[in-house]
């Protein structure tokens, strides 16, 4: 795995998460969100923004990350479990043993038999739009099909209360990454009420639903029956926390510019907008108040290439791209970086290439020439129908079209966005979404964006709806290798070849943070997992 990643096999992390210096109980947290999560039961969540609110506030999991905040590595610890996993055969039986005191929001005691519940639900359409690691793992053909089949699920034992025994069919040595995933949020088999489970879930972290008004925010109150000293992660200093909807990215910037009130202690989860990049930069107050980074978060085009299925077409797309507009209008140096690969700079395996080069604003010449003679029908160019997205669309169309392309936009609800493009059966030619790994490991964007083997009729990732069975067996042999830093060796090479041979995506731009938050709210620093402020250690100044 990465250089920067410590795993706690013995379990060391020390529970409870050492105080915050400074840090006070107190005061209401406010985050600031353009729109409502698609989804927050837990087996359905699977973008990175909710996901880092979830993770750290109110959805724990069998393992999870222990974040720096001082650029010392991140560490890979026991979450829900005592440790990361037990293995004694090379990684196809693993064995975790949960922790005493764990309790739902409710105050019941939390078992094994919640966690494998919970596991087994996502193999059903409650879990079709989360992520599928752990059940890929356990039953790769999918035969199961979730809790009306009988429980728990193949591969999974529970012996007693506070354990989980996971065989797997092939030995995996990314297994304890992969139960990072909500997948293993515990569910109570007697409250789950299916689709919905999307607002009636309870809470195993520090903070639970108090109020809920659809489409206009949540509020969160600290959960009496977390307990500190079983988690190794978080802490609980605010009274409350505010997830405000509705708020755009231009809004939320202004309002974190000259905050008063409640703003003081707000944060944004969007990037600060482009227009206002150079006045925070320039200004040491604002600059003091941003959290700042690389992420292995990239924005691509996926090209769906069951309705693109001409490559030379695919390759004039790359050559045509204007990737330096879009960079600027993210936020220019500070927002992002433009990409011709598929893996960011901070995935294992990511190395320097261009397989279509085009310049910055894009080759229109080289495009038509690899068009010359086709006969082209007009390209839907779908995206999340945000203020952001504004003005990407009509530039990405000006120099599609500049190239030959006939492009239709057509902007989909953000909170919907990636369930209608999903659909296996969707119309959409070109399709503009981000992707990071969910886990530090290379395997976690090609066994996702690039498997044929794994797509469904809905609920995919594979946005491309790539199916090379070649590459497939590829990412397969990769995914199994013991040794990772190989590995990430053979990712490289994929890389490489998927983009010169098939061309599924148009690489856009690698994503880079940069966002504001109050003066008062503080603890805050740049999540290495989901690249949004981290919030385990925020607090509220008095």
């Amino acid at each position: 795995m990465s250089q920067q990643l410590v795993i706690d096999h013995e379990g060391r992390a020390p529970a409870p998460a050492p105080h915050v210096p400074g840090a006070r109980r107190g005061g209401r947290l406010t985050l600031l969100a353009d729109a409502p999560p698609e989804h927050t039961d837990p087996a359905q969540m699977y973008i990175g923004t909710t996901l880092g609110v979830a993770t750290g506030l109110f959805h724990r999991t069998l393992t999870g990350y222990l974040e720096s905040h001082d650029g010392s590595p991140r560490m890979l610890v026991g979450d829900l479990a005592t440790d990361t996993g037990r293995t004694t055969d090379g990684g196809t039986t693993w064995t975790y043993t949960l922790r005493d005191g764990l309790r739902f929001e409710d105050g019941t005691p939390i078992d094994s038999y919640d966690v494998a519940h919970a596991i087994a639900r996502a193999f059903g359409p409650d879990g079709v739009y989360g992520p599928q690691f752990v059940q890929q793992a356990l039953d790769p053909d999918r035969h199961y099909r979730g809790p009306g089949h009988g429980e728990p699920p193949p591969g999974l034992a529970t012996p007693d209360a506070r354990t989980l025994v996971f065989t797997l069919p092939e030995p995996d040595p990314r297994f304890p990454f992969l139960v990072t995933t909500t997948t293993t949020t515990p569910v109570p088999r007697d409250l789950d009420d299916g689709a919905d489970y999307e607002t009636t879930w309870l809470s195993t972290g520090p903070y639970r639903v108090r109020e809920r008004v659809p489409g206009d925010h949540v509020l969160l109150e600290r959960n009496p029956h977390w307990d500190a000293a079983t988690d190794p992660i978080r802490h609980q200093y605010p009274d409350e926390i505010y997830w405000e909807f509705g708020v755009d990215r231009d809004r939320q910037t202004e309002r974190l510019l000259k905050p008063s009130g409640g703003d003081r202690s707000a944060v944004a989860t969007f990037d600060v907008s482009e227009d206002r990049v150079a006045a925070v930069r320039e200004d040491p107050e604002l600059l003091g108040r941003v959290v700042a980074g690389p992420s292995a978060y990239l924005q691509y085009v996926y090209i769906n290439t069951r309705r693109v299925t001409d490559v030379e077409v695919r390759r004039a797309l790359n050559h045509a791209f204007d990737r330096a507009t879009c960079v600027e209008l993210a936020g220019g140096a500070a927002g992002a970086e433009a990409a011709t690969t598929i893996l960011a700079p901070m995935t294992p395996g990511h190395r320097i290439f261009d397989a279509h080069p085009a310049g910055a604003h894009g080759d229109p010449r080289k495009a038509r020439e690899l068009l010359a003679g086709k006969k082209l029908r007009p390209l839907v160019f779908a995206y999340p129908d945000t203020a952001p997205n504004a003005p990407v669309a009509p530039a990405v169309r000006r120099a599609l079209e500049s190239a030959g392309f006939t492009i239709e936009l057509r902007p989909v609800d953000k909170a919907s966005f990636y369930s209608l493009m999903g659909d296996r059966d969707n119309d959409c030619d070109l399709i503009y979404g981000v992707w990071g790994p969910d886990f530090p490991d290379a395997s976690g964007v090609f066994d996702v964006l690039f498997r044929g083997d794994r797509l469904t009729p809905n609920g995919n990732m594979n946005l491309s709806y790539f199916d090379d069975p070649e590459v497939t067996r590829e990412i397969e042999r990769l995914s199994r290798m013991p040794d990772r830093e190989a590995a990430a060796e053979g990712y490289a090479a994929l890389d490489e070849r998927l983009m010169t041979e098939h061309a599924p995506v148009v690489p856009v731009y690698y994503k880079r943070q940069f966002t504001l938050y109050g003066p008062a709210a503080q603890g805050l620093f740049l999540s290495a997992q989901y690249f949004v402020p981290n919030l385990t250690r925020a607090h509220v100044a008095a």
